[in-house]
């Protein structure tokens, strides 16, 4: 199932469906029960007979997936199938898709850019870049426990936050660490590794992990920007003092947008950190 549909044009949808089981040589019965099954299963039976420009986006993904289907694969391949659509359909079509994998239980291997996808959709995520495998596991895993920078500010939405700081203490089972852009914020980790003193290294924190000022092991003092207001939630775009930029959520906070400073809790147990090639420090 490929990012552009490649149905074609001058065929109806059911001529789509069959065309690779004609082309080799199904018998005729047993091609037309897989065209109905599929059109069933994809809900598209009102559909047989019109041509690809008579269908909407969504409605066109449906035929290509539905014409991979009528081959009865062990492995269904998609190159960003829903890259074309737009992001209410998007949501549509993922929906369909984890439908479809559950109905089916078949193996599906899924290429996505978008995290969304990937955390909503799979079983199982491989992150990849630049070919090689940085991480391999269950959406949650990953988005609890990245194996480095790249993973942790990859899963998610918004992304992670990042702060660069320097180690100013180290003992058998934690490091204490200083923000550059607020030397006076002053934080303790569990950390195992072993880190020198004044060693580079960058502070993990999620947009929701940020807790009230006073709730947390450390207070940290921001610029507000711009504040987006969501309903049940915001998300204050902010910088440092040092003008690092943060995303913080902030439930149910509809008045944090008049304010040109916010105070917040900088949690130990919820933070990451990352030394200067970006690998996790556990």
């Amino acid at each position: 199932v490929f990012q552009s549909y490649a149905l074609y044009p001058h065929m109806t949808v059911a001529e789509n469906l069959s065309f690779g089981l004609r082309m080799n040589g199904n018998p005729k019965a047993d091609t037309q029960k897989r065209v109905n099954r599929a059109a069933e299963i994809l809900q598209i039976n009102e559909l047989m007979q019109r041509r690809p420009k008579q269908l909407s986006g969504g409605q066109r993904q449906r035929v290509a997936i539905g014409r991979a289907i009528v081959r009865e694969p062990q492995v269904f391949l998609f190159d960003e199938p829903l890259s074309n659509l737009d992001a209410e359909l998007r949501v549509q079509m993922r929906v369909e898709i984890s439908r479809l994998h559950k109905q089916l239980g078949t193996t599906m291997i899924y290429v996505t850019h978008d995290q969304t996808e990937a955390m909503t959709l799979a079983d199982k995520i491989v992150v990849l870049r630049a070919g090689n495998i940085e991480q391999v596991g269950a959406p949650l895993d990953l988005y609890d426990d990245p194996a480095n920078r790249f993973v942790a500010g990859f899963v998610g939405s918004p992304k992670m936050n990042f702060l660069e700081a320097t180690i100013v203490g180290s003992g058998a089972d934690s490091v204490t660490l200083s923000l550059d852009s607020d030397s006076a914020v002053r934080l303790s980790l569990p950390v195992t590794t072993g880190l020198n003193e004044g060693a580079r290294v960058s502070l993990g924190i999620r947009p929701e992990h940020f807790a009230d000022a006073g709730a947390g092991d450390a207070d940290l003092t921001v610029h507000v920007d711009v504040a987006e207001h969501l309903g049940n939630t915001s998300y204050v775009y902010a910088r440092t003092e040092g003008g690092e930029q943060l995303i913080i959520e902030r439930p149910e906070s509809r008045d944090v947008g008049n304010r040109d400073r916010l105070t917040v809790g900088l949690s130990a147990r919820r933070a990451f950190l990352f030394d200067s090639k970006g690998e996790r420090l556990r």
